[in-house]
């Protein structure tokens, strides 16, 4: 702490605290702030951290021959540049990485195992159908067909014939798939073999590989710790389901096919049972 004196003048007399004072009187300087203009800082005092307060001391220093250290004059700082400062700002943050694209997410319900097992049976009962069929599937067929039949869903049509017609076509399907070559599989689309489906006692035994695989995928989705379980109608005004088809009228779908889900709390299916 700096020391600093206040001189006196001569033949003034001072009074200390028990005896007046002889000399110079010397005190610590007052708090940063207060007017101190009349007092003067004798240099004497005064180390080199209070000449300069960018003093850096180090301990290897040398000293000259005189008896003082070398300063060290402190490194300026880089000026930083605000457009780099708003351009990464502006930039939105990674997303995690085990957040997976849409697509991804898709694959991941509908594996690539259910899916060639649905190309090879909608092959099947279409030369089940007729021998000399040229009609043939693949993958990417049946991927682009039920992009389409979700994308249906979302953006409804009075008929399917809406969806490629002149004054409202929708370019998002027009381009993908005709409409012969999508009421072609939409026809011959099969999940299981159809000489066997005599001998099963299964009601749902031509979609059941397809309950099964899907059902399989969501439990593997982890599940909250409050669940609930109630009824799914699955829309169907058809007449070819029998009595299968239920009818409960304060569902938005009241005819269908009734399902009974376990759900998480976030709304996330993980089990289906068909009524």
């Amino acid at each position: 702490m700096a020391l600093i004196t206040k001189h006196i003048p001569h033949g003034f007399a001072s009074t200390g605290f028990y005896r007046k004072a002889a000399g110079p009187r010397t005190f610590v300087a007052p708090p940063v702030g207060e007017d101190n203009s009349d007092l003067e800082v004798e240099d004497e005092f005064l180390d080199d951290s209070d000449r300069d307060p960018d003093y850096v001391v180090e301990e290897d220093l040398i000293p000259t021959a005189s008896g003082s250290a070398t300063r060290i004059q402190p490194e300026e700082m880089p000026e930083e540049d605000e457009d780099e400062d708003d351009e990464e700002e502006d930039k939105a943050p990674p997303l995690p990485e085990f957040l997976q694209q849409p697509h991804e997410f898709f694959m991941r319900m509908l594996p690539i195992e259910l899916l060639e097992d649905m190309v090879y049976q909608t092959n099947l009962y279409a030369h089940q159908k007729d021998v000399s069929t040229t009609f043939s599937i693949d993958i990417h067929d049946l991927m682009v067909f039920t992009g389409i039949v979700l994308y249906m869903g979302v953006m409804r049509g009075p008929s399917i014939d809406d969806y490629w017609a002149l004054d409202t076509r929708m370019s998002q399907i027009t381009e993908y798939m005709s409409s012969k070559r999508f009421r072609q599989i939409r026809a011959l689309l099969h999940f299981n073999n159809n000489e066997n489906a005599k001998s099963s006692t299964d009601r749902f035994y031509k979609v059941r590989p397809l309950f099964s695989g899907i059902t399989k995928q969501f439990l593997q989705v982890k599940a909250t710790p409050t669940q609930s379980i109630d009824e799914v109608m699955v829309g169907y005004k058809g007449t070819m389901a029998g009595n299968l088809r239920q009818y409960i009228a304060n569902k938005p779908d009241k005819f269908g096919y009734k399902l009974f889900c376990r759900a998480s709390i976030d709304g996330f299916i993980h089990d289906i049972v068909m009524y």
